[in-house]
């Protein structure tokens, strides 16, 4: 019996990717680095710091973190407003969730620093209890070490929780982690994913719920 429901963040619980994107371009322009859209699309769903080596090959580490410290700050500066992205049904779902004894995780490759301000603005912050930064593990999405954290964390096996994802990379680290994974839809159509490993794409994350009543 399923007894949690794991949430990756970007995509899932807020339309995060456009102002990412914007946020992303931003700082690019900032440091005279050329990336297509095409580019800074096909990034997303994964943290930056993960990412630096295929932008600019060769560079020492070093190198790397300076500008991924860079991007942090420039994060700080040019903040999101999580409220006015929020997606529909969430708050409901998580409410029906806490309501129905489910436990709720987070499994992001945000830093956690930005999971937190998402959940302090959005007031989501009530119903979740556990949260798992992909940028606390060696590797991010897809691998799946976030979500066998958040496992781990709510003292569950993988046959007892559900994951809900939307990007390519995260829906091969649920699944990696032997967890039944939800689809839902990509917002935005510059981008895409393939959503192929997913168990079953549902329309919006109210969706799980006659899943988890008839399990």
């Amino acid at each position: 019996m399923r007894q949690a429901a794991i949430f990756d963040m970007d995509g899932v619980l807020v339309n995060s990717e456009p102002e990412t994107l914007k946020q992303r371009q931003g700082y690019f322009d900032s440091l005279g680095l050329h990336v297509t859209e095409a580019q800074s699309t096909a990034m997303l769903g994964g943290n930056l710091a993960d990412i630096w080596p295929q932008l600019l090959p060769g560079r020492p580490k070093s190198d790397y973190a300076q500008l991924q410290a860079g991007y942090v700050t420039y994060k700080h500066t040019h903040p999101f407003d999580y409220q006015a992205i929020l997606l529909p049904t969430v708050v409901e779902t998580f409410d029906w969730l806490k309501g129905h004894d489910f436990k709720v995780a987070i499994a992001s490759a945000s830093d956690r620093e930005f999971i937190d301000l998402m959940l302090q603005q959005t007031g989501l912050a009530r119903d979740v209890d556990v949260i798992t930064s992909g940028r606390d593990f060696a590797e991010s999405k897809p691998n799946p070490a976030v979500y066998n954290a958040a496992l781990k964390a709510l003292q569950l096996a993988p046959e007892q929780a559900i994951a809900v994802e939307d990007s390519t990379v995260g829906i091969k680290a649920a699944k990696a982690a032997g967890l039944y994974t939800f689809a839902v839809p990509i917002h935005d159509t510059r981008f895409s994913a393939d959503q192929s490993l997913a168990d079953q794409r549902i329309n919006q994350v109210a969706d799980i719920e006659p899943f988890l009543l008839a399990d």
